[in-house]
């Protein structure tokens, strides 16, 4: 058997960023989730305004 390697710190690093970059897209698509129909309505707002 192969002996592992333990990972170095850069890719220790890189792996913890990649984890905090999904964490962040999975947060944000939540939010706009649970705000898209007040976002709708301002939208709607809005056009009626300009209109």
């Amino acid at each position: 058997m192969m002996d592992e390697v333990p990972a170095s710190s850069d890719e220790t690093d890189e792996k913890e960023a990649a984890e905090r970059r999904r964490k962040r897209c999975q947060i944000l698509g939540q939010v706009l989730l649970d705000w898209s129909p007040v976002l709708a309505q301002l939208a709607t707002i809005a056009v009626q305004q300009l209109s």
